[in-house]
């Protein structure tokens, strides 16, 4: 790490902050042979339990695993060779190559919620696959996971909380009204147990063949082998209030029951119950043929080789989803959405050494949007509504008090105490003004139907908009000049990048790996940037010297022009670019936020 100054060598150099672990969620768990994926808020990460060739990352440590889209919290993983599939509230994603590369599955529904993910028996030979939704029922796919087509025929419910197989043909998905069994590989559904007592949350396969289930009440379920006929499982220790997150079965027989209040150990088929760790446990799986078995907890991850006697913690692993940069005066903050923020002051003494990093206490969460709309103060949105916060006092406000949930865009015009204000959001359906810096507020009526609200932009002139529509692959961008309340529809374009940057200084729009830059004439130049397979991540600006540059994160790694986009040139050498998060940058500082939660500066 260099620490010299103002030299040619200095400027091309990135350094790097050091940032605190931070104890996280772990949803996901996939062991593999020689290591284990676990997927979070953040995304993936890998623990390499033993190195398989010389100089790879060391036994006993964790790997940021790269940026994926669809977008973290990764709540289901699936580990088979080469193959990983990870997906989320955003969809599924799919490597070929053991986690080096990622691409977006092809899903017939278009962005869906995936709550569960079941290879059959027979995976190896036959590449089928079920998903289980959030919404939209059960997704099959017949290509390990690179497209799926929707297979709910039959269901009642489209909620789906987790997927069983019986055998190559048999299987049994449990909903949140009942459990339904196909018979032809989860192409058609018949219910099979309606219940009255609520969701049925989780499956397993006792070691006699006989299946299990669990309620959300902690009513305990059997069925015979073929799950056709259940009936109550009386359990001596009552389960009720316990509220099951996860259901396995070890290798040796025994049942590793996951709740919000502990972990759940019973070596008789469910009768009897013991209490063997007072976290809370997502997720318990087991390597293939191995003996260790792995737990996913509210703090990270717990390991046993005893099955399931003791339990011992894995390192923190890097899966927080402090995943935005937002740089505000000497402040640089770190942003997620489960997670408290965090800021640092970068000054010449601390940058490329050490910052000492303070986590803003207090706040409720999800935050769902934020914005530095001057040097002092924070714009804040979450469950409580926008508020106001003054970081260096911890003085807050509330301004609005809708509760915005849900991605949250936030965009500003002008000054105090005329500042004009807008947040929207991501859904496209609920939109706010305010003319007076958040005083005073007026809700509008936005035109974009059932698209999603990608970006939201002001400038002194206008208000620009893009929607994008995750079904047809297809963004069109909106404009008004009379601060929203009436709209008229623009340019559009074909691209399934899901994201559209934007910048207000020069107004510019990312669309797939186009720069759209406004003219003064009102019209759109376009300028490619980036290569690679990805679009266009961040688009950020900054004045030095008098002289505007434009910085844009896109497939490929970090550009940078000089000449408003006629010309770029690479600014991520040494950066391991899947792992590019966020770029920001200030008059100073180009800084590059990469996963894991790991922060690098480069003097501009």
């Amino acid at each position: 790490m260099t620490t010299g100054r103002g030299s040619e060598s200095d400027r091309q150099t990135w350094r790097e902050l050091e940032v605190p672990a931070l104890p996280t969620p772990v949803y996901a768990l996939a062991p593999a042979p020689g290591r284990l994926w676990a997927g979070g808020l953040g995304g993936i990460a890998c623990y390499r339990a033993a190195s398989e060739k010389p100089g790879e990352v060391e036994a006993g440590t964790w790997e940021p695993g790269p940026v994926l889209l669809p977008p973290a919290p990764v709540t289901v993983l699936l580990a088979y060779g080469n193959l990983l599939l990870a997906g989320g509230n955003g969809g599924l994603a799919y490597s070929l190559t053991g986690g080096a590369g990622w691409q977006r599955a092809e899903i017939e529904d278009g962005s869906v919620g995936v709550t569960v993910l079941a290879p059959s028996p027979t995976f190896g030979s036959d590449n089928t696959l079920l998903a289980g939704t959030l919404a939209n029922g059960l997704l099959r796919s017949s290509d390990g996971g690179r497209t799926w087509r929707n297979v709910s025929f039959g269901l009642h419910s489209q909620e789906i909380t987790d997927l069983l197989w019986l055998d190559r043909l048999a299987v049994l998905a449990a909903t949140d009204e009942g459990i339904y069994r196909s018979r032809d590989g989860g192409r058609g559904w018949r219910r099979v147990l309606e219940s009255s007592e609520g969701a049925v949350e989780v499956l397993t396969r006792l070691p006699g063949g006989e299946v299990l289930a669990v309620l959300e009440d902690g009513t305990l379920l059997q069925a015979d082998a073929e799950g056709e006929r259940w009936q109550s499982l009386q359990a001596v220790v009552d389960l009720e209030g316990v509220h099951p997150l996860s259901l396995f079965t070890t290798e040796a027989g025994t049942l590793l029951l996951g709740t919000q209040r502990g972990l759940l150990r019973s070596t008789d088929g469910g009768r009897s119950w013991q209490t063997v760790d007072g976290r809370m446990v997502h997720i318990c799986r087991q390597g293939r043929g191995q003996d260790r078995l792995y737990a996913g907890t509210a703090e990270g991850v717990l390991v046993s080789d005893d099955d399931g006697h003791s339990w011992r913690a894995l390192p923190a692993p890097p899966l927080h989803d402090l995943l935005r940069l937002q740089p505000q005066s000497e402040r640089l903050w770190l942003l997620g959405t489960h997670t408290a923020p965090l800021q640092a002051r970068l000054t010449e003494e601390e940058a490329g050494e050490t910052a000492e990093w303070q986590r803003l206490q207090g706040l409720s969460l999800p935050l769902t949007g934020c914005a530095a709309v001057d040097d002092e103060t924070l714009l804040l949105a979450g469950p409580e509504g926008l508020l106001r916060l003054w970081p260096a006092s911890g003085e807050h406000q509330l301004l609005l008090r809708e509760p915005l949930e849900g991605n949250t865009l936030i965009t500003w015009a002008g000054s105090a105490p005329n500042r004009h204000l807008w947040v929207a959001s991501g859904d496209g359906r609920h939109l706010w003004h305010s003319a007076n810096d958040g005083a005073s507020w007026r809700q509008l009526t936005p035109p974009f139907g059932v698209t999603l609200l990608a970006a939201l932009q002001a400038t002194p002139e206008h208000l620009v908009a893009a929607t994008y529509d995750p079904r047809q692959y297809h963004v069109c961008l909106w404009y008004s000049t009379d601060d929203g309340s009436n709209w008229i529809r623009g340019l559009e374009a074909d691209t399934n990048w899901p994201l559209v940057a934007s910048c207000a200084e020069p107004l510019a729009l990312g669309v797939g790996n186009i720069l759209l830059l406004a003219g003064p004439d009102g019209n759109w130049r376009r300028s490619a940037v980036g290569h690679g397979g990805g679009g266009i991540r961040r688009i950020v600006s900054c004045e030095r010297a008098g002289q505007r540059l434009l910085f844009v994160l896109a497939g490929g790694g970090i550009f940078r022009s000089d000449d408003l986009g006629q010309s770029w040139q690479a600014q991520h050498e040494g950066l391991p670019l899947v792992r590019i998060a966020d770029i920001a940058c200030t008059s100073t500082w180009l800084v590059a936020l990469l996963s894991g939660g790991v922060v690098c500066l480069r003097r501009l």
